[in-house]
């Protein structure tokens, strides 16, 4: 399936417009992801899965000074932000549109050094899930890493709406902290971002999020090693694994 068929230029301008109020704890995301990064030992290749607009990736630029950054999103909105943020890195920045449900793109050469993802894995189902992990892993130098920031699939009711309240709160006192007023939440709440709270359609659901513990195992079916959770908040996740 493609992802081209199920998300819109509106989404990207809403991400793009209120991304740093919808997703917690965004800064110190930024910095976990760029934590589990080795210092390479000189010039390196990373790639980030779906960049939107460049946050991830000027950090990453950032830390690594010695790193080429190749930056693939879906959305020409999206990598026409990241173009702009990012354009005082010259050819350090390399973006490219490209489709995270197809193929093409994933080569058979271990070119990089780390592959990172943020928001981007749950829109694929369970089997895509695990040939993605499968297809990176091949694209990972030896020593490389995955890192994925996303959201997971609790696993019982109970848990979802726990995450449900907790993504309410996160997006409150964010607008409190912004803006001193709960404007963003009341966006938040129009738009039904809230995947907990608003579960989609499964015969029309953009998001298929799949249990954490169900990742994990898919990782190690894909060869990594040193799997493993390093924050939780929300439904929201960071996990990673080597390549031996």
């Amino acid at each position: 399936m493609s992802q081209t068929a199920s998300w819109q230029e509106s989404d990207s301008q809403d991400f793009i417009d209120y991304g740093r109020y919808f997703v917690p704890q965004r800064e110190y995301q930024l910095q976990t992801i760029a934590d589990l990064i080795p210092q390479p030992d000189g010039p390196a290749h990373i790639l980030e899965l779906s960049c939107g607009e460049g946050l991830l990736a000027e950090h990453l630029l950032a830390r690594f000074p010695d790193a080429t950054l190749h930056g693939y999103d879906l959305s020409p909105a999206m990598l026409a932000q990241a173009k702009n943020r990012l354009a005082h890195y010259g050819d350090r920045f390399v973006p490219r549109q490209f489709d995270l449900a197809q193929t093409e793109w994933r080569t058979a050469e271990p070119v990089f050094h780390a592959v990172v993802s943020s928001l981007t894995i749950h829109h694929l189902d369970g089997p895509d899930k695990l040939r993605l992990f499968l297809d990176v892993y091949r694209m990972l130098q030896p020593g490389g890493v995955l890192v994925i920031a996303d959201l997971v699939a609790p696993a019982r009711a109970l848990g979802t709406a726990v995450a449900a309240k907790a993504w309410d709160e996160a997006v409150r006192q964010r607008s409190q902290q912004l803006d001193g007023n709960d404007s963003a939440l009341i966006q938040f709440e129009r738009l039904k971002w809230n995947l907990f709270r608003y579960p989609e359609d499964p015969a029309e659901a953009i998001d298929k999020p799949s249990s954490l513990l169900d990742q994990l195992k898919w990782l190690e079916q894909a060869g990594f090693t040193a799997v493993d959770l390093h924050w939780a908040f929300a439904g929201h996740v960071i996990y990673s694994g080597v390549k031996p």
